[in-house]
């Protein structure tokens, strides 16, 4: 992901995205916990509460045997149930009752979803008054590449969007962190190899790249958040906020 001249809202949505049917997770089965280090803070803070974790593929946060996941990927969830999870498939509204869950997860999720604010009202809505929300996303409209065309995002917000939109849903925000853009030239090579070689390009981070990044978390990962009125700076490329669900009346 890299700045680059902006791209205009209508050419985007689409571009560079699989065809209907194809399971971008199937070029492998291995299943990485990635992030070791936010799910940690959160555990602290959360102990045994119940937590949902929305699209992970085979990349969850949380871990498979006490969670349960959602997810467009047959086969990331049978990977996952394999793993001891509870594993549902989604199309549309998330299928659980009000108020079940601790927690909910959703890491590179929304940028996927076209209708992003109806989302937001549903994790909100399975979310226990208290209750924590951890979410991840690209921002700035300037930072579009070839790479948000490739993975099949339909967008990136402005970061005060983002806080506007978990807010509307019923959340107080109340800490985020950013993430720094790769070089050009590596996001060219990302974007290309995901067109072409997908499969197989699952298969090498799945078994080399993701490992060894979540081990490096596992021993040196560390969570510092900024204060939501804190300003996101320019050069952010993706955005990641936990934020607590209002008291309901």
């Amino acid at each position: 992901m890299v700045r680059e001249t902006e791209t205009p809202e209508e050419e985007r949505p689409g571009a560079g995205s699989a065809p209907a049917g194809d399971d971008h997770w199937s070029g492998s089965d291995r299943v990485v916990q990635v992030r070791p280090h936010v799910w940690r803070w959160l555990a602290a803070r959360i102990g045994d509460g119940p937590v949902l974790e929305i699209g992970p593929g085979l990349r969850p946060t949380a871990p498979a045997r006490s969670s349960t996941f959602v997810d467009a990927s047959a086969h990331a969830l049978r990977r996952l149930a394999a793993q001891g999870a509870r594993a549902v498939p989604v199309d549309g509204s998330l299928p659980f009752p009000d108020r079940e869950f601790e927690a909910v997860l959703a890491f590179e999720v929304v940028e996927h979803v076209e209708e992003d604010e109806s989302l937001l009202a549903e994790m909100a809505r399975v979310t226990r008054p208290g209750g924590l929300l951890i979410l991840s996303t690209p921002v700035h409209r300037s930072m579009w590449s070839p790479l948000d065309e490739a993975c099949g995002h339909v967008r990136r917000d402005e970061p005060d969007a983002v806080f506007g939109k978990v807010a509307k849903a019923g959340y107080e925000v109340g800490g985020f962190t950013w993430f720094p853009a790769s070089s050009k030239r590596l996001t060219r090579i990302r974007a290309r190899t995901l067109r072409r070689y997908r499969r197989l390009s699952t298969a090498i981070v799945q078994s080399l790249v993701f490992p060894f990044q979540a081990a490096y978390h596992r021993w040196f990962g560390r969570v510092t958040w900024k204060a939501p009125a804190s300003a996101v700076p320019a050069e952010a490329d993706d955005l990641m906020l936990w934020a607590r669900r209002s008291a309901e009346p």
